[in-house]
């Protein structure tokens, strides 16, 4: 049985048509960006979140799908560019987005970031993603997000992104106090699973990841078109931080193993 349909999810138009449209969202935000005529950073974030379709897609079933690897890359290579370019210095809406120096400022970081985090471990990229890391720094504040993410488990991808820098962010720990200290459950589980990987500590990893699994599948699985999110993209990084640390991938129920997108299973390893 394919994990599409462990899942319990189908893609509601074919194949064809999906590669189709992400093709063609593709060309129109690299023509947007060449023109330079409008801000650029909706159609920037969205090459890079659209660099995971093909790979989700081939780890879930629909499979052989080609050039994984390729647009995987040029993800990446976006999201270096967002974080460490100067593209955004042209237009005003893109300078509030990534200027930190700005008095009025309204940073754009938290989606870029998550997904940059995953394509980073997808393609092993761990240099380039300690790159964009260093942007951080310990002025980046929470983005609004009407209630639908805690801003601890904004604060979590803080305290992961200091991590992967070549230096710590500056009171760091006490942002990570915030989020161990916090009520909701998310952020928790993550943070759980984020410090068992960094401890290389197998049986306390095991566990965290059966617990943050099931929670998405419960409560933050989405049965939408995009098959994006069908998978547990933020614990699925986890795990790629885990592998990079020598742990082995625990046996788990099918429908956990079905949600957590590795390496292996997109043909990268």
């Amino acid at each position: 049985m394919k994990r599409h349909q462990i899942l319990g999810n189908n893609l509601r138009i074919s194949l064809e048509k999906c590669l189709g449209f992400i093709d063609e969202d593709d060309r129109d935000a690299k023509e947007l960006i060449a023109a330079g005529k409008h801000g650029q950073q909706d159609n920037r974030a969205l090459l890079i979140s659209g660099s995971l379709l093909r790979p989700v897609l081939e780890h879930l079933g629909y499979g052989p799908i080609e050039s994984v690897r390729q647009r995987l890359d040029e993800g990446m290579d976006e999201a270096v560019e967002y974080f460490c370019g100067d593209w955004w210095k042209a237009h005003k809406s893109d300078a509030i987005a990534l200027d930190k120096s700005r008095r009025n400022r309204d940073l754009e970081w938290y989606k870029v970031l998550a997904d940059a985090m995953l394509i980073g471990g997808l393609t092993s990229r761990w240099e380039d993603l300690a790159k964009i890391c260093n942007w951080f720094d310990a002025t980046i504040e929470v983005e609004y997000q009407g209630g639908q993410i805690e801003d601890e488990y904004m604060q979590l991808f803080l305290c992961m992104a200091s991590s992967l820098r070549p230096d710590p962010i500056p009171g760091i720990e006490s942002l990570l106090a915030k989020v161990k200290s916090c009520r909701a459950k998310r952020p928790k589980l993550l943070c759980n699973l984020w410090e068992a990987a960094l401890a290389k500590d197998q049986m306390a990893f095991d566990k965290a990841l059966h617990q943050s699994v099931t929670h998405f599948l419960k409560v933050d699985a989405r049965d939408v078109s995009n098959p994006v999110f069908w998978v547990a993209r933020h614990v699925s990084f986890l795990w790629l931080l885990a592998e990079r640390n020598g742990l082995q991938f625990p046996d788990l129920p099918e429908k956990l193993e079905a949600a957590v997108i590795r390496r292996q299973t997109i043909g990268l390893a």
